[in-house]
């Protein structure tokens, strides 16, 4: 059998990384009757000697904030623990109704220390961890009043998508400088219950206060947009945040109205409803810093207020620890000029203002992106988190390019792409239709035993009903490798790959590729349940006769991964394993 069917595939699963978008969820409390007893009994606190001088300014950028806190650890392992399934937050439905839980700890900032402080995980999915969890507390909710540095909330986020710790203070610095309202940024060094976890991107809250320090009215409609679009459908995605009880979202529906207008009346109606030159503005900085998983690149990790002083709609950028990266793997040729979002897309295919937007780019890229004061920035901030130099490296080559290895700078990127010299750009618009989020999305049992020295197998039953057995045993003894290792450091902790190459039956041996991750910390012998993005797995069918090489059937919903060997796959490192879970399946019958 020869093994020219299978190049596409390993052309494919042999680059795949997968970092998903980031987000909140909503909380839930719970009795706090078990902060006063630990499972391990009282402990004491330690909070070490703070290290350097302490401001009144909370977002202080020449130091590591020190933010130590201590819980039950029960509680922990608990908060440590939730999550999303990976299926689910793929899917069509994805809000659903998970809501992270609420604890109660002792933190001290600084060396200020506060009592029953609420204490929950944060996350949609690509920030999601087990061994760094991304943590919000709320000062107030158990002391009304309470605040810290004037301060109700504080968001920690774990820079999961950035081990340089550079992404997001970066990102939202360049917003400002664009004249653009974005949250302020910093650095901290996280420890709960004894345990460092590290650097962390502090993070200001979008919330009331946020408003009111950026606009004259903060009564105005806030929408957290998570794969959220304008349209008659599409506007129920949005999530409200503020005034909850009215919940009067018209605004929503009289600007995906203005969007639904020949370009002609849209050009003349749009401003009356949307900061428009501050849009476009806000677009080109998305673009500017690669930040593939946005509003213009991915639909997601941004808010949306309607500001009741000039009844318009302002964009406010999040979730920026993917930016300065640029590609999205789940929409190949998005980039590097995106137009994912309805609004960029009328306006790119629009003359005039697709040269607004061309003009805003070149006007950033004189003003605001001068490489080496860049390239200057990423490394004090190296100075202050600790990071290792080697974690700069993509960052610096997204920045400046690297001649050597043939890898253009993002100036020279932007400038051939609106010049008309890259392949034509495919564009990814959700589809304005009606959701049925009443059902749950169809799953099926995977099961699974492989090994490095090439045998074993994965069964699973497709939308069709077929059960599908791909047999590792036909990829090897065709010359191929049936089982990929992989070590992903982009990610802070490092995720361990296992691509899973099968054949099924004779005489098609269609291909089939079952990509499994595991957080490098918990890459053990052992049982691993499944969990949001750093414990699952992703399941894709391969073609040799189209020019999309490979197609995603399903993600892990719950289940367990079984280590019996954690080798690199190297012949005195062997790996070997099962898998025993439920997955999302996909209808993939007319692709």
């Amino acid at each position: 059998m020869s093994k020219e069917w299978i190049k596409p595939l390993l052309t494919s699963v042999s680059t795949l990384v997968f970092c998903v978008a980031c987000g909140s969820g909503s909380t839930t409390e719970t009795d706090g009757s078990d902060f006063e007893a630990p499972d391990d009994g009282e402990r004491e606190f330690v909070v070490p000697e703070v290290i350097g001088e302490v401001s009144d300014d909370v977002f202080d950028r020449s130091r590591l904030i020190q933010v130590y806190m201590d819980m039950p650890d029960a509680d922990f392992a608990q908060l440590r623990s939730e999550g999303r399934t990976l299926n689910t937050a793929l899917s069509e439905c994805p809000s659903s109704d998970f809501e992270f839980t609420d604890f109660k700890a002792t933190v001290n900032i600084d060396g200020t220390q506060m009592d029953n402080v609420a204490i929950r995980k944060k996350g949609y999915l690509g920030s999601i961890s087990s061994s760094r969890p991304s943590i919000k507390l709320n000062f107030d909710t158990h002391d009304d009043g309470r605040t810290y540095k004037t301060m109700k909330r504080m968001t920690l986020n774990n820079d999961r998508q950035d081990p340089s710790h550079t992404h997001q203070c970066m990102a939202y610095d360049l917003y400002r400088a664009a004249g653009l309202v974005a949250p302020r940024c910093n650095l901290a060094h996280v420890v709960i219950n004894g345990e460092d976890l590290g650097v962390y991107s502090q993070v200001e809250s979008i919330k009331k206060p946020f408003l009111e320090r950026n606009y004259d009215d903060k009564g105005g409609n806030l929408y957290e947009g998570q794969v959220a679009d304008f349209g008659s459908h599409l506007n129920d995605k949005f999530e409200l945040k503020t005034n909850k009880t009215e919940n009067d979202r018209s605004d929503l529906s009289e600007l995906s109205n203005i969007l639904a207008m020949d370009d002609e009346n849209m050009l003349a109606n749009l401003p009356s409803k949307l900061a428009l030159d501050e849009f476009i503005t806000y677009w080109a900085v998305e673009t500017l810093i690669g930040h593939w998983d946005s509003a213009t690149g991915n639909t997601n990790n941004y808010y949306i207020y309607h500001d009741p002083t000039d009844d318009l709609f302002h964009f406010i950028p999040w979730g920026t620890d993917a930016a300065f990266t640029g590609v999205n793997v789940f929409k190949p040729n998005g980039g590097p000029l995106y137009k994912n979002l309805s609004i960029a897309s009328r306006l790119y295919a629009i003359d005039e203002t697709r040269q607004k937007y061309f003009n805003e780019i070149n006007k950033l890229l004189t003003d605001h992106w001068n490489e080496a004061d860049l390239l200057a920035k990423v490394d004090a901030i190296r100075e202050v988190s600790g990071a290792p130099e080697e974690a700069d490296d993509a960052m610096k080559v997204f920045i400046a390019g690297h001649e050597g290895l043939g890898y253009r700078s993002q100036r020279t990127r932007l400038e051939s792409a609106m010049n008309g010299l890259e392949p034509e750009q495919t564009e990814y618009l959700l589809e304005d239709v009606a959701q049925d989020c009443d059902e749950p999305a169809p799953t099926t049992a995977l099961t699974a035993n492989f090994h490095s020295n090439g045998t074993g197998s994965f069964t699973f039953t497709n939308a069709q009903g077929e059960t599908i057995v791909a047999s590792m045993n036909l990829v090897t003894f065709s010359g191929t490798d049936s089982l990929i290792y992989k070590l992903d450091e982009s990610t802070l902790p490092s995720v361990v790959n296992l691509t899973l190459i099968g054949a099924g039956a004779p005489p098609l041996y269609q291909p089939y590729a079952l990509q499994v991750f595991i957080e490098s910390p918990s890459y053990t012998p052992g049982d691993h349940a499944l969990h949001g993005i750093v414990t699952n797995m992703m399941l894709f069918k391969a073609f040799t006769d189209t020019s999309i090489p490979i197609i995603y059937m399903g993600a892990g919903s719950t289940g367990t991964i079984s280590l019996e060997l954690a080798g690199d796959g190297s012949a005195d490192s062997p790996i070997k394993g099962s898998i025993n879970a439920t997955i999302g399946i996909l209808d993939i019958s007319d692709q």
